[in-house]
């Protein structure tokens, strides 16, 4: 007697401060309950609970597919009661910039809560995403907690841009000749003496006796005091300079008691691959914590090259203008890191890069091979910051320590170039991680000699290789087809492997070499995709595409090789 199969349906959950809007589809995409809206508290909960168990009592045996668009904390408790229920289920959350994405797609012309939850829904029944990773309470903890740190350091931020303000008219001078002005030491001394009037009538032995406060520097200041162009010379700006310090300080002291806050919060996590991170020479506490709490958990990444996009750990081009401190004017276009990603982590990790560039071996090596190359400080940081994203994926992914006695094997392994444009985002993305001598063989470990091929290959001009692999090839070997919508082909994505046959997230434009997924965000060229289906780096996917495509390698001339990072 063959059993009945079991029905599916997708339920799409809208989340807002005060409260949720939920749908219900069946399998055909129809409506299988009416949608409504239900309010954050106990009353909301048992309406939406009783809608539930309606539906499974209509329908005895069935998997319910639930999917939260989840804005900011809102949905916290929501997912927390979620996996509170009875019966089969599988629940996920969306980022809302895809979520919206997806919507736009099928909805287009219609905006409402009511087809968020809608597209979520359709989302949920059509695509089956797998269920989302549970944080455990201490994870919320240590969010929450991260989060306070991190409102508490764009006050400040906020603060002591006021300040600079204040003192682009009070005393000029001061912000050329002092590296920090948010610095305790410069606070304080401000504290004393607020305006270029009070820092020119100052004795130099009196200004030389503040912490950090060198004779050469007092001296500095006393005559750049005394020559100031300031504007301002009032006795109402010396006080507000003043009570803004105090404030500048006070937040200083909060950052303080959160620092241990957090400290104390990371202690209080579970056993688990996340506690990896540590062993990575320059991730410190404060780091660790940030990167634990926006992680969450390394299954959201499909690789290092997603992490490193997440945090915007990538070049940018901007337009410049102005004057630099020694007086040299900025102009045209110059590339400078992407202000996309969190700013904490992105801060934090700035740090953790100076650190790993004398303590970190495969860092250290980067960074040198940069630097004699040519690269300015900044750039070279920024490279070094990626590749402490590349080792924490490796460990936390691996769950291994990090081994900083492979330097030489490291070094070997990021001889493979890529393009400057990617910051060596590809390369040896699960590879970046040794193993423990104290380790015993209970764990899995990586050793440097994973990132290395059996015979090295030659850079590669992938300007070039882009014009010879087109997406019609990588299609054909992916064995992929979908349906065609003018310039556009759309079917499942084989990328994450949509469940679905009906699916259309994934979008590809063959004239133009381009492909992109409304459902998992991957995105890129011919080369991106192969690299991204194939679980490999880009280097090592282009010489895949090469050697089964039977091309010609377009390789770089040694005086590029050279100039490649």
């Amino acid at each position: 007697m063959n059993s009945v199969p079991r029905e599916h349906f997708g339920i799409g959950i809208d989340t807002a401060r005060y409260g949720h809007h939920v749908s219900f589809l069946d399998e055909q995409k129809r409506t299988a309950a009416k949608p409504f809206h239900f309010t954050e508290n106990a009353k909301g909960y048992q309406k939406l609970e009783a809608a539930i168990n309606q539906l499974r009592k209509k329908h005895t045996d069935c998997v319910l597919h639930i999917r939260v668009d989840a804005a900011g904390q809102y949905a916290e408790n929501l997912l927390r009661w979620l996996h509170r229920l009875d019966g089969p289920s599988v629940i996920s959350v969306g980022q809302p910039a895809r979520n919206k994405a997806y919507q736009k797609v099928h909805y287009e012309k219609r905006k409402a809560d009511p087809v968020d939850s809608l597209a979520c829904a359709r989302f949920a029944i059509v695509e089956r995403p797998p269920a989302m990773h549970q944080p455990q309470e201490e994870f919320s903890i240590l969010r929450d907690a991260v989060a306070q740190m991190e409102a508490s350091a764009t006050a400040r931020t906020r603060l002591i841009n006021q300040l600079h303000n204040m003192l682009a008219r009070a005393f000029p001078e001061l912000a050329v000749l002092v590296k920090n002005v948010g610095s305790k030491s410069i606070l304080k001394l401000l504290l004393k003496y607020p305006t270029a009037e009070r820092m020119a009538a100052a004795r130099l032995d009196s200004i030389a006796k503040l912490p950090h406060i060198d004779k050469e520097l007092a001296g500095q200041l006393n005559e750049a005091a005394k020559n100031s162009t300031a504007s301002s010379r009032s006795a109402a700006s010396e006080l507000l300079i003043k009570r803004k310090v105090k404030s500048i300080l006070n937040e200083i002291e909060v950052q303080e008691e959160l620092d241990a806050i957090v400290k104390n919060a990371v202690k209080e996590l579970p056993a688990g691959p996340h506690r990896r991170i540590r062993s990575i020479p320059g991730i410190g506490t404060q780091t660790e914590a940030a990167l634990l709490a926006k992680i969450v958990s390394i299954d959201r990444f499909g690789s290092a090259r997603a992490l490193i996009g997440y945090f915007g750990i990538f070049p940018e081009e901007v337009d410049v203008s102005g004057l630099n401190k020694d007086g040299t004017p900025k102009s045209g276009k110059e590339m400078r890191m992407s202000r996309k990603g969190n700013d904490l982590v992105r801060r934090l990790l700035y740090t953790a890069a100076q650190t790993a560039v004398k303590h970190n071996p495969p860092v250290r090596a980067l960074y040198a091979r940069l630097m004699a190359n040519g690269k300015d400080y900044n750039t070279a940081i920024g490279h070094c910051m990626a590749k402490l994203l590349r080792q924490v994926f490796a460990v936390w992914k691996k769950d291994c320590e990090f081994d900083p006695q492979w330097e030489a094997g490291a070094a070997q392994g990021e001889s493979q170039p890529v393009e400057p444009a990617e910051m060596e985002a590809s390369q040896e993305e699960e590879k970046v991680a040794g193993h423990s001598q104290a380790q015993g063989p209970s764990r899995k470990v990586v050793t440097a000699t994973d990132s290395i091929v059996a015979a090295p290959r030659r850079p590669l001009n992938f300007a070039d290789l882009r014009s010879l692999v087109s997406m019609t090839d990588v299609l054909q070997l992916l064995n992929w087809s979908g349906q065609s919508n003018r310039a556009t082909l759309r079917g499942p994505c084989p990328v994450h492997r949509s469940s679905s046959p009906n699916s259309k997230s994934f979008a590809v434009n063959v004239t133009k070499k381009v492909y992109c997924c409304h459902s998992c965000g991957s995105e890129g060229n011919a080369l991106d995709l192969w690299a991204a289906t194939q679980n490999m780096s880009l280097f090592d996917a282009s010489w895949d595409l090469i050697e089964r495509l039977g091309l010609e390698a377009p390789l770089l001339q040694k005086k590029e090789e050279n100039c490649t990072v």
